[in-house]
């Protein structure tokens, strides 16, 4: 009866849990965060916006617009980026540190081009066009390659 009784207490709790995290509904770009506009304005005016999404965390409310050729771009509550990737094409040269493209353009990975690339308060990491994922500090040293 224990067994039971503790079983059914923990699944109702991680679907509360799960329910109450992670909340989404569709919005409009006009009603990301000024950044979050101003971002996509410079980078992605001339791709065609295919839905966007805003989901409520426990830590503030998140962010997500795809496009139509299937770039994503996620953005924290205050409107700054933390994830742009594209299925076909290299991210926005513009939005890429230059020491990580200096080392990924260099003679490390040629004909290789930067399709995702996500970033934290830790942490960059990027995902070149043939899977190859990469990860930098915040003093862009490699910490971690992983095929």
């Amino acid at each position: 009866m224990k067994k039971t009784f503790l079983t059914l207490f923990l699944m109702t709790t991680m679907f509360g849990a799960a329910y109450a995290d992670g909340r989404e509904k569709p919005t409009s770009v006009d009603k990301l965060p000024q950044a979050a506009q101003e971002f996509l304005s410079a980078h992605f005016k001339d791709l065609t916006v295919a839905y966007a999404v805003e989901e409520q965390k426990y830590t503030g409310k998140e962010y997500e617009v795809v496009y139509t050729d299937r770039t994503e771009v996620e953005f924290r509550s205050d409107g700054q980026w933390e994830s742009v990737g594209r299925k076909y094409s290299p991210v926005p040269a513009s939005i890429v540190p230059q020491p990580i493209q200096t080392f990924v353009s260099g003679s490390n990975y040629p004909g290789q081009f930067i399709r995702q690339i996500d970033r934290n308060a830790y942490t960059w990491e990027v995902e070149l066009s043939n899977g190859l994922e990469i990860k930098f500090d915040n003093q862009f040293n490699v910490i971690d390659i992983d095929d």
